[in-house]
């Protein structure tokens, strides 16, 4: 009998089931999203995705940056690509075969060229445009989270070594405010002052979607019984869901240029941000299917737009294809996250400890 670890993690007492919850929506909006464009906005859950990651990863941070023996670098990074990088060469690796074998003669730009990986190997397609290799080109926003895990912890390191133990804290709220601003105003100059006006994909363009995580992070660890009051709940929730209302409808019918490469994934992140303070400490351990799905995400993400093509031109955009691409892509997240993600996340703390 298979005993999926999935179940022992998600009934885990120390997990939070807001986040798994959230997760769960942001990985399913954008796998519809990439069918066809069948749920409009749906591109928006790798905004959630990038709150979800930086409120995670700066709280792995802020644990070590309280403690008495500090940040190490080389040991938060290398934590960090034990979970990123096996199941991200794989489906490079293997996905390079599956695009071979798909679409050689039906679409062959959709594979790779060895002499173009290299952009995909390290980590920096998200700067580079041309040329497109659709089924591949989503880990656009996996560049920035390797950006980031690099970024993150050399500010948190700075800080702790440099700043008076008593404005320790501050400055970390002042530092992670800033790059949420900083992002903003990337996005500004991007489009105004380059030739690209590209404001979608560079890690300087988007960092403020992970800073709103960050600081999230910082808000629910320093100031958790403001964060667990009624008065929160009641207020954040529905402002960021009024907010997130209101900045789609504004962008479908107004269709402002300006709106669309500077505010928009400027205002949506800030939306998610206020929507979790107000869920954080609801209890949703009940929605088992989506926080089952939310465990498999990262590798639903990476392995699902590579089918996108070959089942439409097969089986159609309808029911049956739309049955036929969920039912694949998810079965191939659950096994590559058996035996690739899972198995060196077991090998990850005996091989760390002999390093460190």
């Amino acid at each position: 009998m298979i005993r999926l670890k999935v179940f022992e993690v998600i009934n885990s007492p120390n997990r939070n089931s807001c986040l798994d919850v959230f997760r769960g929506l942001a990985i399913i909006s954008v796998v519809f999203y990439h069918f066809d464009g069948l749920l409009p906005f749906g591109y928006l859950g790798v905004d959630l995705f990038f709150l979800v990651s930086g409120l995670l990863v700066g709280g792995l941070l802020t644990k070590e940056f309280e403690s008495d023996k500090g940040i190490n670098f080389l040991k938060f990074f290398l934590q960090r690509g034990f979970k990123i990088w096996p199941s991200y060469y794989f489906f490079i690796l293997f996905g390079s075969i599956i695009a071979f074998l798909f679409y050689s003669t039906i679409k062959p730009n959709e594979i790779i060229p060895v002499w173009d990986l290299k952009r995909y190997l390290f980590f920096y397609q998200n700067y580079t445009g041309l040329p497109f290799h659709w089924s591949f080109d989503h880990i656009w926003s996996l560049c920035i989270e390797e950006h980031f895990y690099i970024m993150l912890p050399v500010m948190f390191i700075i800080i702790q070594n440099l700043i008076p133990v008593k404005y320790k804290i501050k400055t970390l709220f002042v530092f992670v405010i800033l790059t949420i601003i900083v992002g903003i105003m990337f996005k500004y100059f991007s489009y105004f002052f380059t030739t690209s006006k590209d404001t979608y994909s560079a890690t300087h363009n988007r960092i403020d979607a992970l800073a709103w995580g960050v600081l999230l992070n910082l808000i629910i660890t320093f100031h958790e019984e403001k964060i667990r009051t009624i008065k929160i709940k009641f207020i954040a929730l529905p402002l960021g869901l009024v907010i997130f209302i209101l900045t789609l409808c504004y962008s479908i019918y107004f269709n402002n240029i300006i709106f669309e490469k500077i505010y928009f994934h400027s205002i949506i992140p800030f939306a998610f941000f206020l929507m979790i303070m107000g869920l954080y400490y609801v209890n949703f351990s009940k929605l088992k299917p989506l926080r089952f799905i939310a465990y498999y995400s990262y590798n639903w993400y990476l392995w699902h737009p590579i089918f996108v093509f070959f089942i439409i031109k097969y089986f159609g955009s309808g029911i049956i294809g739309l049955l036929i691409y969920l039912t694949t892509t998810f079965f191939t997240a659950i096994i590559t996250t058996i035996f690739i993600e899972e198995t060196f996340l077991e090998k990850r703390k005996t091989i760390l400890g002999k390093i460190f």
